[in-house]
């Protein structure tokens, strides 16, 4: 299994160390937010470091659709990755570490288990009573649906909103979640701080145009996952959630969380089922995602501005 791992940060990489045996056989994409690169790599690594600079450098006028102060600048590595065809592309937030529910307790590793996610096969329309199929599940629909997503969950701190981290400031989660299929039809709020995919669903997971130049902030991860499980449900690929988990050590500032949520927090109530009702026509993932940033019906500056890096995304997978 040949994988990549895509890390946006801003900060030194110490937390790789931690990662070492799981992650030295495999290439790392480190997009650096900065204007230059200025974070010393650790050794015993193969890593392509990535910034502002050669953003700009390798995107030219399009480079504006991978947003700055934004942990989103990871859509320029998952292009990146896509380009050296990998049979898996992962991605991890800088404050997440192996969890401890991990390979000391028996379980497989965090890309063996991502890995494995990959390789499910999934049923759209019934759903299974066990882990096999039991007496009267149709023969025709099983294992109908190749798994391409997988999102894992945490341990520790919990990826929250600035209101329940607020109102629930010492939650804390220690528990196997177990791997659930993402029913058709049925939305999720995908996390990228712990997020694998099949190279060929790259062309829909794009982490949209959000941060300090736009007005919405912290919901580039989750509307990129209705836009793909949009465009899934519609090419009959499917989703799965739970594990592997990672070991979530750093909660970010609730108040700041709070100024960058404030837009988004009303829009999200709205911007999936304006993604729902968009009848999908296309047999590709980029046509299908294309046609959404033709489709979208939402009005305003920002929405259009969406639309057009939506498309401009597409064009990169131009084979």
């Amino acid at each position: 299994m040949k994988a990549i791992i895509v890390i946006p940060t801003i900060r030194d990489l110490s937390f790789l160390e931690e990662w070492r045996d799981e992650f030295s056989p495999h290439k790392i994409i480190v997009c650096e937010d900065h204007p230059e690169r200025q974070i010393e790599l650790p050794s015993g690594f193969e890593i392509d470091h990535y910034s502002w600079r050669e953003i700009d450098a390798e995107l030219g006028p399009s480079s504006w659709i991978i947003p700055r102060f934004n942990a989103s600048v990871r859509s320029f590595g998952y292009w990146k990755a896509w380009q050296e065809r990998p049979d898996m592309i992962a991605t991890i937030d800088d404050d997440c570490y192996p969890s401890t529910n991990g390979k000391s307790n028996g379980q497989a590793g965090y890309l063996e288990t991502h890995w494995r996610n990959l390789g499910r096969k999934a049923t759209f329309g019934w759903e299974r009573t066990a882990e096999f199929y039991t007496r009267g599940f149709p023969y025709g629909i099983r294992d109908s649906a190749p798994v391409v997503v997988s999102h894992g969950l945490w341990r520790g701190i919990a990826d929250l909103d600035a209101p329940t981290q607020l109102t629930s400031p010492d939650l804390q989660v220690d528990e196997r979640p177990g791997v659930k299929v993402i029913p058709r039809g049925t939305y999720y709020p995908m996390s990228g701080m712990n997020l694998a995919f099949s190279p060929a669903v790259a062309p829909a997971m794009y982490f949209l145009i959000m941060g300090r130049d736009w007005p919405y902030d912290r919901f580039d991860d989750i509307w990129a996952g209705v836009l793909a499980k949009k465009v899934c449900d519609h090419l009959g690929l499917a989703m799965c959630s739970g594990e592997p988990t990672v070991e979530h050590r750093r909660a970010s500032n609730v108040f700041t969380n709070l100024k960058k949520e404030a837009a988004g927090i009303e829009a999200n109530e709205f911007f999936w089922k304006a993604v729902d009702s968009v009848r999908l026509e296309g047999d590709s993932v980029q046509g299908c995602y294309r046609e959404l940033s033709e489709k979208l019906p939402l009005e305003g500056e920002y929405w259009d501005k969406l639309r057009e890096a939506m498309a401009l995304w597409t064009e990169l997978f131009a084979e």
